[in-house]
């Protein structure tokens, strides 16, 4: 049984926590790249178009098992 371990609590240097913590200078997205989604909503369309998949699906089902 292997009983090596690590500790919850890492000790740092001193030197090795300013190096971690030192302000990074960088751009940060602002969401040209990405534009927001619209907000659609689910409709009586989309509820039948989930309907009549699952039927569809159920029915293969049932005559693979026959």
């Amino acid at each position: 049984m292997n009983t090596d371990f690590m500790h919850k609590v890492v000790h740092l240097d001193e030197n090795e926590l300013q190096e971690l913590t030192q302000e990074v200078k960088e751009t940060l997205a602002d969401g040209t790249m990405y534009p927001e989604k619209e907000n659609s909503r689910f409709t009586t369309l989309d509820m039948w178009n989930v309907l009549r998949q699952a039927r569809s699906a159920s029915s293969l089902i049932r005559k693979w098992g026959s």
